[in-house]
C-alpha cells in the first residue's frame, strides 16, 4: 500500500494540519505498521519564507503559488505508483482565485483521488463553485463531515450524491487526570472557568463572550475565562496582534479584565483535552452561521466538555439530543443568561458532560480512521470501473504517424496530397505547420511516438512559423514548393492557428531550448490579438493565451489581454444571439468548437460566471445543431448555414470535427461527463466510419485522414488538414481517457471489500483482513 496524503501539517499551527495528521494516524491505527511512513508519504503545502521542520513522512512540498510544483507533483504521483491521493480541501491554502492552482495537480493525475472538504459553502461565489465542481468531478469518493455539508455538495455544487460519503470530525484518543486534580494542577480550583480555544481571529466571535461576562461575574465573581490559541498567522501577518490587544481592553473597559485570562499558545492535544476537561463550560460564540466543519467543537464533545455555542451548521448537527446548548449569534445578553443557568445547576452541567463524551466516544480516530479505509477500497473501484466504462465507449486506433512523416520535408509539412502522395505543386502553408507544431508538442506531452523523431519535426515546423513572421510580428501563409513566399501577409485564422502551436509548445516544450525561440514568437505575434476581427482568430488567440499563462501565470499584460479578448468574443455572442441562435455569428461554418473551446479554456486562468454561462449556452446550442440522430453531423462547408435558412449537410470537414472533439473533451471538466462525455465519442466516431455514410475517414494503411465527406461520397485525398485534424481528436482522446482511467490488470478487484484487502496486503491487521467491508454510510459509523 502506498498513500499520499495532501495538505498543510504540523508543525505548521493550522487546523488543517492537524486534521491532516490526525487522519494520517487515524488509518495507521488500524494497519500493521508503526509509523506513518511506512504506508504513506505526505506532500504539505509550505509558503517560500515558512522553514518548518517537518517529519520524516513529509517527502515533497509545494509551495501554493508556483504551479510548475503541482504538476512536478502529479508526475511523481504517476511516476511512483501510488496507490491514492487523499486530499485535504480548504480554499485557502492552495494558490490561484479560489485555490484553483491545485487543479493543475488534478488535471494531470492518473491515480484515484479522496478528497475531504473542509469548507461547503451554500452561496459560493463563481469562482468557489467552480473550483469545487471540477475538484469533486475529477474525485471518485468525497468525504464531509456533516449532513448538511453533503446536501449542499448535492444542491449546491451538483456532485454526484453516488460518491459522498459523510465521516465525523474524528478526536483523538487521550487519557487525562481527574477532573479535580487536572483543575488543581491548571490553578483553576477556585474558579468557575469558561473555556474556549483556537486560533485568534475576527472570525471567532470572543468579544460576545467578554460582553457576557459582567453580568455573570455580577453572580459569580470568581468566574475565569481562559481564551487558549495563538493568532492566527495571516492576521498576524496583517494585523500583527491587534485583535488580541482589543479583546483585552474591551474587558478591562467593562471592567472584568481580571476575570479573562489569554494564552497565547498553540497547545498540544493533551493539553487541550486537560482544559476541555477541566473547565465548567466549553465556549464557541461564532459569530456566522456558515461554518461547516468545527475541529474544536469536535474536540469539546470527545472530551466530554459541557458545551455552549452560537447555532453554525456544525453545531446545530453535533450538539443536538441534549449534546449542548445554543444561543443567537452576537447576543451576549443570551449566552450569559444560559451560562448562569448552567452555573446554577451542576446536575444540567453534568448531564451535558455525560451526553457529549457517551457520543464522543464514536468520534474517536481510531474509529474514524476505518471508515477512511473503507473509502479508499471504494475509490479504488471507482476508479477502475469509470475508466473502463469510457474506454468501452471508443476504441482508438493504432498511433500511426507514417502519412506525417510522408508530408513533412526538411521545409515544412506540405498542404495537400493526391490520394496519399504529397502534392508539391500546393506547396507550405502556416496554418498546417502551425497546427504540426500543436500536434508535436500534444504527442510528446503525452510520451507518445519517438521522443528524437517528434524533437526533429517540432524544429522543422518552428523553423517555419519563425521564417514566416514578418518583424512586426505578422505573418505569412503561403509558401510555393520553391521556397518562395506568395504573399505579403496572411490570413487571421492563419495568425491565429500559429500562436496557438507556439502557444501550447511555450506551456509544454518538445525541448526546453526551444522556449526562447517560441517565446519570442508569441510576444512579437500576440500583440495584433487586439486588432483582429473574426470571433476565430480571437478565440485562437485565446487559447494560446491560455498556455502562455499555463507557462507564466503571473504576467498581468498578457492576463489582461485575455481579459479584454474574452469580453470581445462575448460582444460578438451579445451582438449575434437570437431566440433559437445561441452562437458568435449569425451563422455557422468551419471550426465552430474552438470558439467555445476557447472560452471554457479561459475559466482556468479567469473566473467570471458570464464566461462559464456563454461556453455552455453555446455548447449546447452547437451539440443541438450537430448531434442528430445518436451520431455526429458536421455543419457542411458548401455554403454557411445561416440562421432561419436550409442547414448543408456536405460538405463535412475534419478540421471541424477536431474542433467539437477538444470543445467536448474541455467542456466535460467543467459541466461533467452527462452528456458531454458521450458527445465526446460520437465526434470521434466521425473519424472511424460512426458518419452520416458509415464512411471511414481514417485510413490506417497510410496514417491518414480522408480530406472531407461529399453529397457523393468520401474525398479520397489525404491532405496535411485532415491528417492533423485527425491527429490532434486521436491524441486528445487518449488524454481524456487516461485522466480518468486506472492502469487496470487482470486480476485487480472488482468490488470495495476486495479492492481493500488488495490495498492492505502486507498491512491489514487481523481484525481489518477478515471483516466484511461495506458501503459507507451516508451518516457517521457510530
Amino acid at each position: 500500500m502506498k498513500i499520499a496524503f495532501l495538505g498543510n501539517y504540523p508543525p505548521k499551527a493550522c487546523g488543517i494540519g492537524t486534521f491532516t495528521n490526525s487522519l494520517a494516524r487515524a488509518v495507521l491505527s488500524n494497519l500493521r505498521a508503526t509509523e506513518i511512513q511506512e504506508y504513506a508519504e505526505v506532500i504539505a503545502m509550505e509558503e517560500p519564507q515558512d522553514d518548518h521542520a517537518y517529519p520524516e513522512e513529509v517527502k515533497r512540498k509545494i509551495r501554493p503559488q508556483v504551479v510548475q510544483d503541482y504538476r512536478d507533483t502529479a508526475a511523481y504521483l504517476n511516476r511512483e505508483r501510488f496507490d491514492l491521493l487523499v486530499l485535504q480541501h480548504e480554499y485557502g491554502i492552495f494558490g490561484g482565485d479560489d485555490g484553483a492552482y491545485v487543479l493543475h495537480l488534478l488535471d494531470d493525475l492518473r491515480i484515484p483521488l479522496i478528497v475531504t472538504f473542509h469548507t461547503v459553502l451554500r452561496e459560493p461565489s463563481f469562482g468557489q463553485r467552480n473550483v469545487l465542481s471540477r475538484i469533486a468531478e475529477r474525485a471518485q469518493e468525497v468525504v464531509v463531515m456533516t449532513q448538511m455539508a453533503r446536501n449542499l455538495l448535492r444542491d449546491v455544487f451538483t456532485v454526484d450524491e453516488e460518491k459522498i460519503n459523510v465521516i465525523e470530525h474524528g478526536v483523538p484518543v487521550i487519557e487525562s487526570e481527574d477532573r479535580i486534580t487536572l483543575r488543581e494542577r491548571l490553578g483553576w480550583e477556585d474558579h468557575r472557568v469558561l473555556f474556549t480555544f483556537g486560533l485568534l481571529g475576527r472570525g471567532k466571535g470572543i468579544e460576545t463572550s467578554i460582553r457576557a461576562l459582567p453580568a455573570i461575574v455580577k453572580e459569580f465573581p470568581n468566574t475565569l475565562y481562559v481564551v487558549l490559541g495563538k493568532t492566527h498567522p495571516h492576521v498576524v501577518r496583517d494585523n500583527g496582534e491587534e485583535y488580541r490587544e482589543y479583546l483585552l481592553d474591551l474587558a478591562n473597559e467593562l471592567g472584568v479584565g481580571d476575570n479573562v485570562r489569554m494564552i497565547s499558545k498553540f497547545a498540544s492535544e493533551q493539553e487541550l483535552f486537560d482544559c476541555l476537561r477541566a473547565a465548567d463550560i466549553y465556549v464557541v460564540p461564532y459569530p456566522n452561521e456558515a461554518q461547516i466543519t468545527s475541529g474544536t467543537l469536535a474536540y469539546a464533545v470527545g472530551a466530554g466538555a459541557a458545551i455552549v455555542s452560537t447555532p453554525f451548521w456544525h453545531a446545530q448537527e453535533l450538539l443536538q439530543e441534549g449534546r449542548g446548548r445554543l444561543f443567537p449569534f452576537h447576543d451576549h445578553q443570551a449566552l450569559g443568561k444560559v451560562i448562569l443557568e448552567l452555573f446554577r445547576d451542576n446536575e444540567a452541567l453534568e448531564d451535558l458532560r455525560q451526553r457529549a463524551a457517551a457520543y464522543g466516544h464514536s468520534l474517536l480516530w481510531p474509529r474514524i480512521g476505518r471508515q477512511y479505509l473503507r473509502v479508499f477500497g471504494k475509490a479504488k473501484v471507482a476508479y477502475k470501473t469509470y475508466g473502463r466504462r469510457l474506454a468501452a465507449e471508443a476504441e482508438l486506433p493504432a498511433l500511426n504517424l507514417d502519412h506525417l512523416l510522408r508530408l513533412t520535408d526538411d521545409c515544412g509539412i506540405l498542404q495537400h496530397a493526391k490520394y496519399a502522395t504529397p502534392n508539391r505543386a500546393e506547396g507550405y502553408c502556416l496554418d498546417d505547420n502551425g497546427r504540426a507544431l500543436l500536434l508535436t508538442g500534444m504527442l510528446l506531452q503525452r510520451g507518445l511516438g519517438n521522443r528524437k523523431q517528434l524533437q526533429r519535426l517540432s524544429d522543422t515546423y518552428l523553423s517555419y512559423i519563425y521564417h514566416a513572421q514578418a518583424p512586426d510580428g505578422t505573418f505569412r501563409n503561403f509558401m510555393g514548393y520553391d521556397r518562395r513566399w506568395l504573399e505579403d501577409r496572411g490570413s487571421e485564422d492563419s495568425y491565429g492557428r500559429a500562436l496557438w502551436g507556439v502557444g501550447y509548445c511555450l506551456a509544454h516544450p518538445p525541448r526546453s531550448d526551444q522556449r526562447l525561440l517560441l517565446e519570442e514568437i508569441f510576444v512579437r505575434g500576440i500583440n495584433h490579438l487586439d486588432r483582429v476581427k473574426s470571433p476565430r482568430t480571437l478565440a485562437y488567440g485565446i487559447l494560446a493565451l491560455t498556455y502562455f499563462l499555463d507557462y507564466k501565470p503571473t504576467d498581468e499584460a498578457m492576463l489582461n489581454l485575455l481579459d479584454r479578448s474574452c469580453n470581445r468574443l462575448l460582444d460578438h455572442y451579445r451582438d449575434s444571439r437570437r431566440e433559437g441562435w445561441e452562437w458568435f455569428e449569425g451563422y455557422l461554418t468551419y471550426c465552430n468548437g474552438i470558439i467555445p473551446l476557447a472560452l471554457f479554456r479561459t475559466l482556468r486562468h479567469i473566473s467570471k460566471e458570464e464566461i462559464l454561462t456563454v461556453a455552455k449556452r453555446t455548447t449546447r446550442f452547437l451539440a443541438g445543431q450537430t448531434v442528430l440522430n445518436g451520431m455526429l453531423c458536421p455543419v457542411g462547408c458548401d455554403m454557411p448555414y445561416v440562421h432561419q435558412q436550409e442547414r448543408p449537410h456536405f460538405d463535412q470537414q475534419p478540421i471541424d470535427v477536431m474542433c467539437k472533439v477538444l470543445l467536448f473533451s474541455e467542456a466535460c471538466r467543467h459541466e461533467g461527463l452527462q452528456p458531454y462525455g458521450g458527445y465526446l465519442n460520437l465526434a470521434f466516431g466521425w473519424f472511424t466510419g460512426h458518419n452520416e455514410m458509415k464512411a471511414t475517414m481514417y485510413n490506417p494503411e497510410t496514417g491518414g485522414c480522408f480530406d472531407g465527406l461529399m453529397q457523393r461520397g468520401v474525398n479520397h485525398n489525404q491532405g496535411a488538414e485532415s491528417l492533423l485534424a485527425y491527429l490532434i481528436s486521436r491524441v486528445e482522446m487518449e488524454n481524456f481517457f487516461s485522466e480518468r482511467s486506472l492502469w487496470a490488470h487482470p486480476g485487480d478487484p472488482e468490488d470495495p471489500e476486495r479492492a481493500l484487502k488488495v490495498l492492505l496486503n502486507g498491512f491489514a491487521m487481523p481484525e481489518m483482513a477478515g471483516r466484511e467491508v461495506h458501503r459507507t454510510d451516508k451518516s457517521a459509523d457510530t
